[in-house]
C-alpha cells in the first residue's frame, strides 16, 4: 500500500510539474510585454499604419479562409466595401452603426497598430475591427454601460458634427478563445494606451452583452434600403413636411410618392443623415420622423 501511494504521488508529481513550466512561462512572457517607452514622453513607443487610398487595410475575403467572410456595402464609408469575418459579432456591429443617427462614419479594419516591446524584436501588432466617428453621447452611453446595440438605436442629440469622438471597437465572441490568453489581453492593454496617448477612445464589447436579435432585425429593416436612389426634390419634399415639427412616418412617406418606393427612400434619407428617425421600435406609419440640426456631414445625393 505504501508503495502504491508514493507511485501515486509520483504520476501526480509528474503531470503538474509539466503544468507549473508552462504557467511560469506564459507568466515570463507575459512579464517581458513592456512597451519600449518614448525618451519624450510617458507612452509606449507604436506606429499606426493606414492604407494608402484611406480604406481598410486588411480585405480579409482571400478564398482561403474557412470561416464565413464577407463585404458590407457602406454607404458612411463613401460606398466603399467594408470587410467583415464574423456574422454574429463584425457583420451586425456594421448594420448598427450604419443605421444610428449619432454614428456619423466608419471605416473596417482601419489600420495596423505596431508597439514595440522590450526583448522582442517584432512588434506586437494589431489590427481593430472598426473605427467610428461619433456623436460624444454615444460614447457617454457605452461607457456607462449601455449595450451597444441599445445605443447605436437611440436618438440622436442633435450634436455638431464638428465636434465628433474617434472610436475604436473590438467585438468579441463569446467563442474566441483569446480573451483568456494573457498575453492578448496583455496586447489590447497596450493597445488601449497607445490609443489614449493620441486622443483616440477604445472599447471592447462582447456579443452576447452588447449586440441583441431584436435591434439587429430593427435596423436591418432600414439598412437594407440603403442605396434607394433619392433626389434633391427628395430632399426638399421632406423638409417641407418636416420644417415645423416631427411627423409621423405615413405624411412624410406620402410626400415621397407613397407605397414601397416611399418608404424605401425614407429608409434611405435616415442612413444619408438627411432625417432622423425613431428607431428604438420597428418602424411603423406612426414611427416620429424629424430634421436633424447640426448635421452637417450628411451623406448628399448627386442630382
Amino acid at each position: 500500500m505504501t508503495t502504491a501511494v508514493a507511485t501515486q504521488k509520483t504520476w501526480y508529481g509528474g503531470l503538474t510539474k509539466p503544468l507549473a513550466k508552462i504557467t511560469a512561462k506564459v507568466a515570463k512572457a507575459v512579464a517581458k510585454l513592456k512597451p519600449t517607452r518614448n525618451p519624450g514622453g510617458n507612452g509606449p513607443i507604436a506606429r499606426l499604419l493606414t492604407s494608402r487610398d484611406g480604406g481598410p487595410v486588411r480585405r480579409i475575403v482571400n478564398g482561403r479562409q474557412t470561416k464565413y467572410t464577407g463585404f458590407f456595402v457602406s454607404v458612411k464609408a463613401d460606398f466603399a466595401q467594408m470587410p467583415w469575418e464574423s456574422r454574429q459579432g463584425e457583420k451586425p456591429a456594421l448594420v448598427l452603426s450604419e443605421a444610428s443617427g449619432r454614428v456619423v462614419s466608419l471605416l473596417a479594419q482601419p489600420h495596423r497598430l505596431e508597439i514595440f516591446v522590450k526583448e522582442q524584436r517584432a512588434p506586437l501588432t494589431y489590427f481593430p475591427d472598426l473605427q467610428l466617428k461619433v456623436h460624444p453621447s454615444f460614447l457617454d452611453d457605452l461607457r456607462s454601460g449601455i449595450p451597444f446595440s441599445t445605443a447605436a438605436l437611440a436618438p440622436s442629440q442633435d450634436e455638431p458634427d464638428d465636434r465628433l469622438v474617434t472610436l475604436i471597437i473590438e467585438i468579441k465572441d463569446d467563442r474566441d478563445r483569446r480573451q483568456n490568453s494573457p498575453r492578448y489581453k496583455k496586447k489590447l492593454e497596450l493597445a488601449k494606451e497607445v490609443y489614449r496617448s493620441i486622443g483616440i477612445e477604445f472599447l471592447v464589447i462582447q456579443r452576447a452583452e452588447d449586440i441583441f436579435p431584436g435591434d439587429v432585425r430593427i435596423a436591418s429593416s432600414v439598412v437594407s434600403w440603403r442605396h434607394t436612389a433619392v433626389s434633391q426634390m427628395d430632399i426638399w419634399a421632406v423638409e417641407k413636411v418636416l420644417r415645423p415639427c416631427e411627423k409621423a412616418a405615413a405624411e412624410v412617406v406620402a410626400a415621397l410618392g407613397d407605397g414601397p418606393r416611399g418608404w424605401a427612400k425614407l429608409r434611405a434619407l435616415h442612413i444619408r443623415r438627411i432625417v432622423d428617425m425613431d428607431l428604438t421600435e420597428a418602424v411603423s406609419p406612426t414611427t416620429s420622423v424629424r430634421l436633424p440640426v447640426h448635421n452637417s456631414l450628411k451623406i448628399g445625393v448627386r442630382y
